[in-house]
């Protein structure tokens, strides 16, 4: 393709300039298109593996040894641990939920968290880890093997990859909820 000089014709000029730099961009390399990939922490409550979003806890801890009974509160409400001098409320969230209450262990983890100003750790069974899924693994609830009762209201979406299907806790929800807000006895 020849460039007309600019002197001849200006408009011209400019007009091939732009045909043949059209025609050098198609030839270079196409931006690849970026799938989403939905992130969260993977725990255990009995045999449930579920997701809480990565946003929804600041920290994940052992369980503290030092933990202050709260008198007149209910069951589930562990008591009170200091965490780096800070009062922190220790909740089995499984007895919480109206499930078995947790039985501590080594691989028992407290899952810090702090919604709408209600700072807070929940015990779990065991934390499997960070977890990341693309858009086509994401499933409908109800899509989901059945869970009992007492989880199967926190569940609002899940997520099935190699053949397992994990439920995406929400935090949020929990904290806003009645049972847990409804702490003493």
């Amino acid at each position: 393709m020849s460039i007309p000089l600019a002197h001849e014709n200006p408009f011209q000029w400019l007009g091939e300039l732009q045909k043949l730099a059209k025609q050098q961009v198609s030839s270079l390399p196409q931006p690849e298109v970026v799938q989403e990939t939905w992130r969260g922490i993977a725990f255990r409550l009995n045999q449930y593996k579920l997701l809480v979003n990565l946003k929804d806890i600041n920290e994940i801890l052992h369980c503290p040894k030092a933990i202050s009974r709260v008198p007149g509160a209910r069951p589930w409400i562990h008591g009170i641990a200091n965490i780096r001098g800070q009062l922190l409320p220790v909740i089995d969230l499984k007895a919480c939920l109206g499930g078995p209450n947790t039985v501590l262990k080594n691989s028992t983890r407290l899952l810090i968290m702090n919604h709408a100003n209600i700072f807070s750790g929940v015990l779990v069974d065991e934390v499997l880890g960070i977890k990341h899924f693309s858009e086509d693994e994401r499933i409908d609830p109800a899509d989901m093997q059945a869970k009992e009762d007492w989880i199967a209201g926190f569940i609002r979406e899940g997520f099935r990859q190699e053949r397992e299907e994990w439920g995406v806790f929400d935090m949020l929800m929990l904290s806003k909820s009645r049972q847990f807000l409804d702490a003493a006895a």
